[in-house]
């Protein structure tokens, strides 16, 4: 087999992304294959499905290596957990490398295309067939007994239903985390690189290489374990940032922030104003409409499924005219267009000085003036005007509707004597 090229090769990375220069290369034990790791917090980790298993603690690199004869398996695609899966397939005249990078973290996915794009094979034609009945079988692996107290290395770590990354993700735990092990994973009576902990009202699974049993000098406060269930959410610039859900109630970021959970898809940072929603940057449907408020502010509204639009924090509006929505919980208003600049030739100052004049000369000055107020419940002073339109001090024209109700000449915005 020549070794100087690859017979096919076929790559399923969807973009590329610069980023730093890795810390180190990583060696497969038999040296057929080398990969760049971002930093020293990635470490290799036992997986009996996996040829070679990579991970930081929360995103893993798992690399699969088959030969003539051997099925290969359907391509992965990202489900609740994950944020994106990214694959990368090499081939030879009798090999087939797949890497797979699953990602927790999006602001990692720079270095997960970057590792699985400085993959090289050094060795060829290393791998022949293996025969069914040749494969290792669930029987060869045992659990050990034990009885002790270690601490989770890595936050985010993932507890599992099994001592695989294929299996079922039962939920996670925060750096620093003391957790119960129950047993030892073993096969063909040597360690596996697994173990087995107590995790709610039964056991879980988590890998051996990101628990010690010197507790921490500096823990996650509080510390806390994780139920499993995890959110995507987005922050005002379009930013994702994926939330844990607390045993105490709270939702933690990579980071540990402490976020409470203020609705069905808006989260708030505890003891703070910043604001996260689960609606995407781009809104469920891709529609979008820039608005203005009454201080002549824009902003962009997302349209959600569900009929409503959303800004980016989360403050859902429904449409009331073709140019006007409001606040699906509120009094707030914005507009399709700026209402500062609608302007009229009208000089309030000078119909004050005649009006209040005739006013006080007929004795009738509470006809001619009103006190309104807007949404906000800002006070504004109307004037009535012989052309039957009612005037504030900037000028503004309204149209009197009722007793109770005024509203611009040429907008949307109303004013109410309640």
């Amino acid at each position: 087999m020549k070794k100087s090229f690859f017979a096919a090769a076929a790559l399923l990375i969807t973009a590329c992304f610069a980023i730093p220069a890795a810390a180190e290369t990583f060696t497969t034990s038999d040296g057929v294959l080398s990969i760049e790791l971002p930093d020293e917090k990635w470490k290799e980790m036992e997986d009996p499905a996996k040829w070679i298993a990579l991970s930081d603690g929360s995103n893993i690199l798992t690399i699969d290596h088959f030969s003539n004869g051997e099925k290969l398996p359907d391509m992965t695609v990202a489900d609740d957990h994950y944020v994106n899966v990214y694959q990368g397939v090499f081939s030879t005249q009798n090999e087939v490398f797949i890497i797979t990078g699953s990602v927790v973290d999006a602001d990692k996915i720079p270095e997960i295309t970057k590792m699985i794009l400085s993959a090289k094979v050094l060795k060829y034609d290393t791998k022949k067939a293996v025969k069914k009945e040749d494969q290792p079988s669930v029987s060869e692996f045992s659990v050990a007994a034990v009885d002790k107290t270690m601490y989770v290395t890595a936050d985010g770590l993932n507890v599992r239903a099994g001592c695989s990354t294929d299996d079922q993700i039962l939920g996670s735990l925060g750096i620093g985390t003391a957790v119960q092990v129950k047993g030892i994973v073993q096969r063909n009576g040597e360690d596996y690189g697994w173990v087995q902990i107590a995790y709610g009202s039964g056991t879980g699974y988590v890998s051996a290489s990101f628990l010690s049993d010197k507790e921490p000098e500096q823990k996650k406060d509080p510390e806390t374990a994780y139920t499993g269930n995890v959110k995507t959410v987005y922050g005002e610039d379009g930013t994702a940032v994926t939330l844990y859900e607390s045993t105490d109630g709270n939702w933690y970021d990579k980071s540990g922030t402490t976020y409470i959970r203020l609705s069905d898809d808006l989260f708030g940072v505890k003891d703070g104003n910043k604001r996260l929603t689960t609606y995407p940057p781009s809104g469920d449907t891709g529609a979008s409409v820039t608005v203005y408020d009454e201080t002549g502010a824009t902003r962009t509204l997302y349209e959600g499924s569900d009929g409503l639009w959303r800004d980016r924090a989360g403050k859902a509006f429904t449409w009331i005219t073709d140019n006007e929505l409001q606040a699906y919980e509120g009094m707030e208003h914005v507009y399709t267009y700026d209402i500062t600049q609608v302007t009229n030739d009208y000089n309030p100052e000078d119909y004050n000085q005649d009006n209040n004049q005739d006013n006080q000369d007929s004795g009738s000055q509470a006809n001619g003036v009103v006190t309104a107020y807007d949404e906000m419940g800002t006070a504004v002073t109307l004037y009535e005007n012989a052309d039957g339109y009612w005037y504030d001090n900037d000028g503004t024209a309204y149209i009197r509707h009722s007793d109770t109700d005024f509203q611009v000449n040429e907008g949307n915005k109303h004013l109410t004597v309640y």
